[in-house]
């Protein structure tokens, strides 16, 4: 009974996402109708050197993001990672996304393996929770400060608001990790978490260690700062091959919109992420080539998940045993 339990709800979870995901994309669909004939048309004229380009620009974001997890993975002391390593574990995390859309995702996989390699399971997840959120402030606070410096340009009062509700939750989840005495006005949600309590409290101590290392901290966000803007550049560069151009200062401000609202529950995004495209690049380029481009953001990771794939299968060191997972999922 106690092993059933668990399961229901990993399938309930699953069925959750799978019907929010499905019921977005019909959704877009119904919007696009009588489109699909233009549709089709800029995918098929879509420029395949400037679709090339945007996946290299990615993969280049990809291999930044590996360097900044390699730092963190050695600042928490949960072994030792090469570049290498690092580089393969991001990509393997893009597989497990867009392939197995359960509990075991891609940073549940790549704390596993670091887990393996160093029997610190705690610091394993901790490092890549930290390398997540790291990623994501960086892209928030560079969303802010587009803004900022496009205070004189006309900016759609919704984006301005949206980066206003994301970028104050990034500032108040940074001080809550960095800053105890903060944290501490909100135990009163532990009420909330009763049964969870002990893991949750070990799991913010292990997160607050990283308030000791200033230098890793700078070193991280600077190369996190180099990440996003080539991700930003390939998404830039997928516009330019069905013949759009979204200006910089757009994609800076809305490319973390989208980022932020992919994290909603959905199966790795999908869904989310291109009806989010299509609501905040329509305006700028046309809903069809809005549209066309979350299509072909959208083969840029189903072809990154492709090489996960390839080297999760040639690489033994990485080989997960599923039934061990499941017993030591609990941090």
């Amino acid at each position: 009974m106690l092993n059933y339990l668990p399961m229901t709800k990993k399938i309930v979870s699953i069925c959750v996402r799978a019907i929010i995901s499905l019921g977005l994309i019909l959704i877009l669909l119904y919007i696009m109708r009588g489109k699909y004939s233009q549709i089709w048309d800029a995918i098929r004229g879509a420029n395949a050197l400037y679709l090339g380009l945007g996946f290299v620009a990615f993969v280049v974001a990809l291999t930044l993001a590996a360097i900044r997890l390699k730092l963190i993975i050695d600042a928490q002391g949960a072994g030792q990672a090469t570049v290498p390593e690092a580089i393969s574990l991001t990509f393997i995390g893009y597989f497990f996304n867009n392939f197995l859309p359960t509990s075991i995702g891609g940073d549940v996989a790549k704390a596993y393996y670091l887990s393996r390699k160093s029997s610190d399971k705690l610091g394993s997840f901790t490092s890549v929770v930290v390398d997540r959120a790291m990623g994501l402030i960086t892209m928030i606070l560079m969303a802010a400060i587009a803004l900022l410096f496009a205070q004189g340009q006309v900016v759609d009062v919704n984006v301005r608001y949206m980066i206003y509700t994301i970028t104050f939750l990034a500032i108040l989840g940074t001080v809550f990790l960095m800053n105890k005495n903060f944290a501490k006005k909100f135990s009163i949600l532990l009420i909330i978490i009763r049964p969870i309590e002990d893991k949750v409290r070990r799991l913010y101590n292990a997160v607050h260690l990283y308030k000791k290392h200033t230098s890793l901290i700078v070193k991280s966000f600077i190369i996190s700062i180099f990440s996003q803007l080539f991700f930003f550049v390939s998404i830039g560069i997928l516009a330019v091959s069905v013949g759009s151009i979204i200006p910089p200062m757009d994609i800076l401000m809305r490319m973390p919109i989208i980022c932020a609202m992919s994290l909603l529950p959905s199966i790795n995004g999908l869904g989310v992420r291109e009806g989010s495209t299509v609501v905040l690049f329509g305006p700028i380029i046309g809903k069809e080539n809005a549209f066309v481009v979350s299509i072909l953001w959208l083969l840029v990771l189903f072809l990154t998940s492709i090489i996960g794939g390839i080297i999760y299968a040639f690489s033994p060191q990485f080989k997960i045993k599923w039934g061990e997972v499941e017993r030591k999922e609990a941090i």
